[in-house]
């Protein structure tokens, strides 16, 4: 019986959210961007492609190729997290950020970073338990969602109605947030109807979505904004 039969179509639709949002801010100007702009945007494409092929190709029976693309997707969650802490400190000073911006999205930045090294992690701790590691490995796809699905929100508006838009990006984040939990939720309550059992995988992923909802608030922060001067600015 196949565990996660359409899976792979499924994790098509972050794909896709994750390639149409961030067009705006990299696609759309790859043949200028510096090169550690290139090593996260094609690390994190390629994770994506990745955890497309690995339900499909486990449902095929094609074990070998699943466990040897697991392993180089050690490395390549490795890439994913090393080259987004290369991007993190762009935040801080940037010309199309408010200053509450600026530090309020470093602190996202930062959380959807430990939250995908936890994932990949507590996935990797579980790989011998199908149903444990499917869905932490699904829940990686989460931390980039918010990012991905708030630019594909926001920058089409500021195209129709230039600055300020009807909604503010910080607005817009939170939109972002209602509608992951929703779909979270979604997911929860399909497995708990299947199998009576919430996986922790969804709530770690959700709880920490949440978090999100505090980027004005930690934009504000005294204590954050004089940590991230020390250690990103400059």
């Amino acid at each position: 019986m196949q565990t996660f039969p359409r899976a792979h179509y499924w994790l098509l639709i972050p794909f896709f959210i994750a390639i149409s949002g961030f067009s705006f801010t990299y696609w759309s100007n790859f043949t200028t961007a510096p090169f550690h702009l290139h090593l996260h945007g094609l690390t994190a494409t390629s994770w994506f492609v990745l955890l497309i092929l690995q339900p499909y190709l486990y449902n095929k029976n094609n074990l070998s190729l699943h466990r040897n693309l697991g392993f180089i997707g050690i490395f390549l969650a490795g890439g994913v997290v090393f080259s987004a802490l290369q991007v993190v400190p762009n935040n801080i000073g940037s010309d199309g950020l408010t200053p509450v911006l600026q530090y309020g999205l470093t602190f996202l930045d930062f959380i959807s970073v430990i939250g995908f090294s936890a994932s990949v992690i507590l996935a990797m701790l579980h790989r011998r338990d199908l149903t444990i590691h499917a869905r932490y490995m699904i829940s990686t796809a989460f931390w980039a969602l918010i990012p991905a699905l708030s630019r594909l929100i926001y920058f089409p508006m500021v195209i129709m109605y230039g600055t300020p838009t009807p909604i503010s990006f910080a607005q817009v984040i939170y939109l972002c947030v209602v509608l992951t939990v929703i779909t979270l939720g979604i997911m929860i309550w399909m497995d708990y109807k299947k199998e009576r059992k919430v996986y922790n995988a969804y709530l770690f992923v959700g709880g920490g979505v949440l978090t999100f909802f505090l980027v004005e608030v930690m934009g504000t922060a005294r204590w954050w904004i004089d940590l991230c001067d020390r250690i990103l600015a400059g």
